[in-house]
């Protein structure tokens, strides 16, 4: 298989000049369990972990290879050593669970991440989590799409109502109506997936992310499960995150069910979710406005006119202040850290000078 078949473009070409004559090969992860990748070259798959050079630079969980990296590795046994992973062209994060302020990395190096929600009933298809997915695709650098999955259990006039609901929110972003059962709207999603694109699942347990995965690779390569008949929610039959190419040589990622959707960005992907409440802020009385109770601000108005949903407005705040929260515990946690880096080098220092004094 040709690198290029794997999405291998020159963005990735010109950082693996510099490693040259290094003996190193290149390689994109499809696919990992724990900290065993698999990895697939131009002599085929292999398995692989990261060297021990590689864990002491890693500054931290998001250094380390996910699914859609390319990496470099080292080696001719049956497990090869990940020795430095390329740039991302884009990536697909979140804040990792637990009272930790990590970046877990789902997936990389995405050209498209498509946002699954599901139209049989239960919490599967909200305006408030398509928002918050959006917020997370747009500030990965991936472009967002929009696929509303098991059309065929909707009637033509509940289909125009879940249509109407979700561009509602997604603005610009393309929304597809489709059924991984019965194979409508199919065609819609092939179109995009052109020769050397990637692309990627995202959206809650229950949506059908494997089972459209299924269907554009024409067999059951992933396991689909029944939803809870109560709350109609998914179990997570889809466990680990897979890179799994396509015969025209693009290649599609699935990913687990997401449970909790906390942003790890900055607030100026928010814009890309949110245009209209972007739109109006440039036209605030100040430049620094809040959006919350300062005279002349401009979203408020449209709020109050009804231009701007309420609830869309206050899902917005809330996803902005979970963000600056964010934003101030990483500058906190990266000055707790620096402080650390320094006292330790301190201590090398004084017990050099106080060997040498001897």
């Amino acid at each position: 298989m040709k690198l290029s078949d794997l999405g291998w473009n020159g963005f990735f070409e010109e950082q693996f000049r510099r490693w040259s004559g290094s003996g190193l090969v290149p390689g994109r992860v499809v696919g990992e369990a724990g900290y065993i990748y698999e990895v697939e070259t131009e002599t085929g798959r292999c398995s692989a972990q990261v060297s021990g050079h590689f864990q002491y630079i890693a500054a931290g969980r998001a250094d380390y290879p996910a699914v859609g990296d390319w990496v470099l590795l080292r080696g001719e046994s049956d497990l090869l050593i990940i020795e430095r992973v390329l740039d991302r062209s884009s990536l697909f994060s979140r804040l990792a669970a637990g009272k930790r302020f990590d970046e877990q990395v789902i997936a990389s190096n995405i050209d498209i991440m498509f946002i699954v929600a599901s139209l049989d009933g239960g919490r599967n298809f909200t305006q408030r989590g398509i928002e918050r997915y959006i917020v997370m695709v747009s500030d990965g650098g991936a472009k967002p799409v929009i696929i509303l999955n098991k059309c065929d259990l909707c009637s033509e006039s509940e289909r125009t109502d879940f249509i109407t609901t979700a561009r509602a929110v997604a603005g610009d972003i393309p929304v597809l109506m489709v059924s991984a059962k019965t194979g409508e709207g199919m065609e819609l999603v092939r179109e995009l997936l052109e020769q050397g694109v990637t692309a990627a699942f995202t959206g809650p347990s229950g949506a059908g992310k494997s089972a459209l995965i299924n269907n554009l690779l024409e067999r059951d390569v992933q396991r689909t499960g029944a939803l809870r008949e109560d709350d109609k929610r998914g179990r997570h039959t889809t466990t680990r995150r897979e890179l799994f190419p396509l015969g025209n040589c693009s290649m599609v990622i699935d990913t687990p069910g997401l449970r909790e959707l906390r942003p790890f960005g900055d607030t100026e992907s928010l814009d890309a979710a949110f245009t209209e409440i972007a739109e109006a802020a440039e036209e605030c009385r100040f430049s620094d406005c809040s959006h919350t109770d300062e005279p002349g601000c401009a979203v408020l108005q449209l709020v109050s006119e009804g231009e701007i949903e309420y609830a869309r407005y206050q899902n917005y705040i809330t996803i902005r202040n979970e963000m600056m929260s964010l934003e101030m515990m990483k500058s906190e946690k990266g000055r707790l850290e620096r402080k650390a880096r320094d006292k330790a080098l301190s201590k090398l220092v004084k017990n050099y000078l106080k060997n040498h004094e001897k």
